[in-house]
């Protein structure tokens, strides 16, 4: 019997795709590794923008308050989002360090390599790490001539029992260190299944879907892509309703009303968002687990994203045109740009209107999804089978 530390990334807010990614570990663990030990773990602990426990149906471990069990793992499993990429740790993990000096900012950097490089291990125990379902699309030439970071993340990326990437960018990086061995997976939200969902207090499955559900968050020109979601829904014959999948500062939440949302002032809880989500027959957003989250469920989602942006750090609307992209999706992912001219923006309706009025699109797409979601699984089933011997 192993024991199986699983590292899953630090969510700085209350962030409803982050709790579907960490949900998925938990399930499938559950399935894949019995009869081992699996404890979960992130660097950090939960802060006060966050959930209270009452509303997570799992717990972390810090690994600060537990380094020597921690580093003391049979088995290291990396779940999801950015660890791996150096502008995570620059940039975003990085960034919630501000009160630190120069040196405990270094101090900082020498941890993260040393907990989530593992880069004091010997190379035999790096052997039985497996990074799953997270990205590294951020990565440029610049990183790699960073000598601390090429040095550990080569040795890890090249020694792990597995390395299996979210998307395709990210795994062609790193397949040079791989061999002939696979680095795609998918990301971690869409193992769920609809059942999984329960485990979030409050959530039901809506027994009908009807109307468009509309968030946006992430990208700029909210005034237009507001504009948008509304007519959209108005020539596909729906109504539309504000899913609140982050809260929603005042600025937008009148500028939402304007258009006739209702957008709560206070937190939700992550059951009744993906409640509302379930009910919704088509989604338009600008925000990646939105779609991720909408897509496992079978719901066409329309996705806005700027396609002048750069891979920089987590929040990049890159990362939502190539989850897309590798699915097939294109005719459901919408240029910000477009918006900004008259052609533009009435084309760009003709495109979502057009996608998604044909139901055998939007089939095909999911069935792609979890073609790819059968072989990822299959992928870390082998990885963990050989990690755990």
């Amino acid at each position: 019997m192993r024991t199986i530390a699983v590292i899953c990334a630090l969510p700085p807010e209350r962030n409803t795709g982050m709790l579907t990614v960490d949900l998925a570990a938990h399930v499938t663990l559950s399935k894949l590794a019995h009869p081992n030990i699996v404890k979960f773990y992130t660097y950090g602990k939960l802060n006060e923008y966050s959930y209270p426990e009452s509303e997570i149906p799992f717990t972390y471990l810090d690994i600060i308050d537990h380094q020597e069990e921690y580093l003391k793992s049979d088995v290291f499993l990396f779940w999801g989002d950015f660890l791996h990429s150096l502008s995570y740790l620059e940039k975003d993990r990085g960034s919630w360090n501000k009160s630190l000096s120069q040196e405990g900012q270094t101090g900082f950097q020498s941890d993260y390599y040393k907990y989530i490089f593992l880069s004091r291990l010997e190379e035999d125990r790096i052997n039985r790490a497996i990074i799953f379902g997270s990205t590294i699309i951020t990565n440029r030439a610049e990183d790699d001539v960073d000598q601390a970071y090429q040095l550990f993340s080569e040795r890890l990326f090249k020694n792990a029992a597995g390395v299996f990437f979210r998307d395709a960018l990210s795994a062609a990086k790193v397949s040079p260190l791989r061999g002939l061995d696979p680095s795609l997976a998918c990301d971690c939200a869409f193992l769920l299944s609809d059942e999984d969902l329960e485990r979030f207090s409050g959530f039901k499955m809506a027994e009908q879907r009807q109307g468009v559900g509309v968030y946006f968050g992430r990208t700029k020109s909210k005034f237009l892509m507001l504009l948008y979601a509304k007519l959209l829904a108005r020539s596909l014959g729906e109504s539309s309703r504000w899913i609140p999948w982050f809260f929603t500062r005042r600025k937008i939440r009148a500028l939402a009303g304007a258009f006739g949302y209702q957008v709560p002032n206070q937190h939700v809880e992550t059951g009744k968002i993906l409640s509302e989500l379930s009910g919704c027959k088509f989604i338009i957003t600008d925000t990646y687990h939105v779609c991720v989250n909408a897509w496992r469920l079978g719901i066409p989602a329309i996705c806005i994203g700027l396609g002048a942006a750069t891979a920089d750090n987590s929040l990049s609307d890159k990362k939502k045109e190539i989850l897309f992209e590798m699915y097939g999706a294109r005719s459901f992912y919408i240029f910000a740009e477009q918006l900004h001219s008259f052609s533009g923006f009435k084309a760009a309706l003709a495109q979502a209107r057009s996608a998604l009025e044909k139901p055998d699109i939007a089939s095909q797409v999911r069935k792609n999804i979890q073609h790819h979601v059968d072989t990822a699984l299959t992928r870390l089933k082998r990885a963990l089978e050989q990690a755990c011997k």
